[in-house]
């Protein structure tokens, strides 16, 4: 080709380049809308509404934007669909009573964290911890990647409970000492207060909160006049004050009388059976195991002693926790054990194990207001841990509660038993509360084991599943495109 035509070549090639169309400019981004919407649910609100058919539930970060059924809840554009296939959306379970501090070859390693990912990942999102040392503890499992939300209460004992050492009778007849109870709670790592007689009780609350606590509990050798400076001295700083139902001198109408939020344990509901000058006589932990050993029978719960105080908690709105399943774990213990000689311990729990299923019967008939916490513990053998579905199971097998009813008991009303912003934030499905939400397989409100056919937790927005949590993995992101139960509209 000569130079001339060289020169006609590249100028047609820029000519036709002039003529070509221009390329086209990308497409906008459409963001993403930050919203997440489960949507063909059946939801069960905690509210105590019917439950709701293929239902849409909207979550924006850690909180619930919308819960309803069709048509209330439209779906933004460009929201993250996460499709319920028609499972039972229920609110997070919340246990009431746990203790998971144990420093000395206990839970305070990896145990804790395994612990707390096999509670929520069974559904559990939140937890009370009835018994510990505020601070510590939530230290410790604020730091886990995977743990249901932990809420403290300062543990208060009496004089006696720190200082009250025993002389007991071994089995080989020589003679030994136990420890006062506090003591053995400080080698634990829990931090037990102690109230003096005619304290100030506002000092008390007043450190529990500088430790974190979101309320007290009071646990022995509490006379009426220290029962009702705590309760007062609590209910004015905004905290809830339960104790166990027997604090020793003080039983549990006295504790009913004083203004108490909750009681706990119904085999020491025994203490109601003893006039105020038998329990003065009980000045040591073996001898009040003994009493009640000697006195626990199923029949005692209809005794009008225990009948009165349990009508006096419906008409107060007094919360019971009856812990009902740790009890039947303590004889399954004992029974393997098979020790030739019980201890005071064992005849103790023995006896009161259906003098327990007993009043908590009586309870459910009179209408009490009753949570479901399990004092479930973070370490030892699992067979020895409590089990909230268990726990439920008995509430509604052995009680006479409907399936409903108990897992209010472990929703709604464990929720407002927590009391302060707990009680406005968990507990129920709706608009402002933490997307702290459970996707079970089957319906619990046909048996409440079906709370066992866990598909996945959510606990503030993010989305755990059991098989995720119980094989180490800490964190699930839950903005993975590749995340298989997030889908876009339309997929």
């Amino acid at each position: 080709m000569g130079r001339s035509q060289f020169g006609i070549a590249a100028l047609a090639t820029l000519l036709l380049g002039a003529c070509a169309a221009p390329a086209p400019s990308p497409a906008p981004v459409i963001p993403r809308d930050p919203t997440i919407a489960i949507t063909d649910a059946m939801l069960w609100d905690g509210s105590g509404r019917a439950p709701v058919p293929n239902a849409v539930t909207l979550v924006r970060g850690e909180r619930i934007l919308c819960a309803g059924g069709l048509g209330e809840c439209p779906i933004p554009d460009n929201a993250r669909v996460l499709d319920a296939a028609g499972g039972w959306l229920i609110p997070g379970l919340i246990d009431t009573h746990v203790h998971m501090l144990f420093l000395e070859k206990g839970s305070a390693g990896a145990q804790l964290g395994e612990d707390l990912k096999d509670l929520l990942a069974q559904g559990v999102t939140a937890v009370r911890d009835m018994g510990t040392n505020p601070k510590e503890l939530l230290a410790r499992t604020r730091a886990q990647a995977a743990a249901p939300r932990v809420f403290a209460m300062q543990l208060v004992g009496g004089f006696r409970f720190f200082y009250g050492r025993e002389t007991v009778q071994m089995n080989d007849g020589s003679m030994g000492y136990r420890m006062p109870p506090a003591q053995v709670m400080q080698l634990r790592g829990w931090d037990p207060a102690m109230y003096r007689f005619r304290q100030d009780a506002d000092v008390i609350v007043r450190d529990a909160i500088q430790a974190g606590a979101s309320g007290l509990k009071l646990y022995g050798f509490l006379d009426v006049e220290a029962v009702r400076a705590l309760v007062d001295a609590g209910h004015r700083a905004g905290l809830p004050v339960w104790g166990h139902a027997w604090v020793q001198p003080a039983g549990p109408r006295d504790l009913v009388l004083a203004g108490e939020d909750g009681i706990v344990h119904a085999s020491l509901f025994v203490g109601e059976l003893f006039s105020e000058a038998e329990r003065d006589s009980l000045t040591s932990q073996s001898a009040i195991l003994s009493a009640g050993a000697r006195t626990a029978r199923p029949e005692s719960a209809t005794d009008p002693r225990v009948l009165a105080t349990l009508d006096s908690m419906a008409a107060r709105g007094t919360f019971f926790e009856p812990t009902l399943d740790v009890a039947l774990r303590s004889i399954a213990h004992f029974d393997a054990e098979g020790s030739a000689t019980p201890s005071v311990s064992e005849d103790y729990a023995r006896a009161t194990a259906g003098f327990s299923m007993a009043v908590a019967r009586e309870a459910a008939k009179r209408k009490v207001r009753m949570v479901a916490g399990t004092d479930h513990v973070a370490y030892g053998p699992r067979s020895d841990r409590a089990s909230l579905i268990a726990e439920l199971a008995l509430l509604t097998d052995s009680i006479g509660l409907s399936p409903e009813a108990a897992l209010l008991s472990a929703t709604r009303d464990a929720a407002l038993a927590l009391g302060g912003t707990a009680s406005r934030s968990l507990g129920r499905i709706e608009a402002g509360r933490y997307a702290d939400l459970v996707l079970l397989a089957k319906n619990p409100l046909e048996d409440v084991r079906n709370l066992a056919s866990v598909e996945w937790v959510m606990q503030g927005g993010k989305l755990w599943r059991p098989w995720q949590l119980r094989s180490g993995i800490a964190r699930v992101d839950r903005h993975d495109p590749d995340e298989p139960a997030l889908t876009h509209p339309g997929h």
